[in-house]
């Protein structure tokens, strides 16, 4: 009643991350380049990020700023840079995907993780905006009774107004948090200039959707104990994994 309005449709983001990543596969893309090559990539990629998160932020201090009457105007440079960077960034984020699941699917061979020499399921991911969660708790004890998650653009004063509401309706505690990474399958990344961050998330998101096949998977939500347990692996593997990456 309180989050319908804002939360995140995952139907609509696999069904689109899904056609990316079957684009990619269609087109077999990482064996194209050299090893240098798609090394080459990945780091034009996060350059390209770099500069996006940067214009980012200096569009929004200019929209944060009072003092500023006019912030369309004043960010006019700024924003039609950024136009030009994603038009960019749409052609590049998929090559530099499609190389690090080529060399995430390698590295989890060399470990004795595959099937036939491939992971199951397959390692895809996809580098998005992340929606937030609504995580909710009892009052008198700090325990996660459900979460939420809503969509990526919510201002902090929506966000505020929403914990307010739902926690004078319902007389609960609740946080509306970021994360990092989401277990859906493709799994969900967020964006970063961070190389081994983003290889450990992957592996990390990867290691759950492995587990969901297995009985900690399977038993994620039977206790407490059992999800904590689920992720301390993925955490542990996710950073094993991405040393070797």
């Amino acid at each position: 009643r309180f989050t319908r309005s804002f939360e995140f449709d995952y139907v609509s983001w696999t069904l689109d991350a899904l056609r990316v990543k079957l684009e990619q596969s269609t087109l077999d893309t990482p064996y194209y380049f050299s090893t240098p090559a798609r090394h080459q990539i990945v780091v034009d990629y996060l350059e390209l990020m770099d500069e996006i998160l940067s214009r980012e932020s200096q569009v929004n201090v200019i929209y944060a700023n009072p003092e500023i009457k006019d912030p369309a105007a004043a960010s006019s440079d700024q924003r039609s840079a950024l136009e030009h960077l994603y038009a960019i960034q749409r052609k590049l984020a998929p090559l530099a995907e499609a190389v690090l699941q080529e060399q995430i699917t390698a590295t989890l061979a060399s470990l004795g993780l595959t099937t036939g020499g491939q992971p199951i399921p397959p390692v895809l991911f996809h580098i998005t905006h992340l929606p937030y969660d609504l995580v909710i708790s009892p009052r008198n004890k700090i325990q996660q009774d459900a979460t939420i998650s809503l969509v990526p653009d919510l201002s902090v004063t929506q966000q505020t107004r929403l914990e307010t509401s739902v926690d004078t309706g319902m007389n609960v505690s609740s946080l509306v948090v970021p994360v990092g990474g989401i277990g859906s399958y493709p799994t969900m990344v967020m964006r970063t200039t961070d190389l081994h961050w983003l290889s450990d998330t992957i592996a990390h998101e990867w290691t759950h959707n492995w587990l969901s096949l297995r009985p900690l998977g399977l038993n994620y939500e039977t206790t407490p104990a059992l999800r904590t347990m689920n992720e301390a692996t993925a955490s542990i593997a996710g950073r094993e994994i991405a040393m070797l990456v």
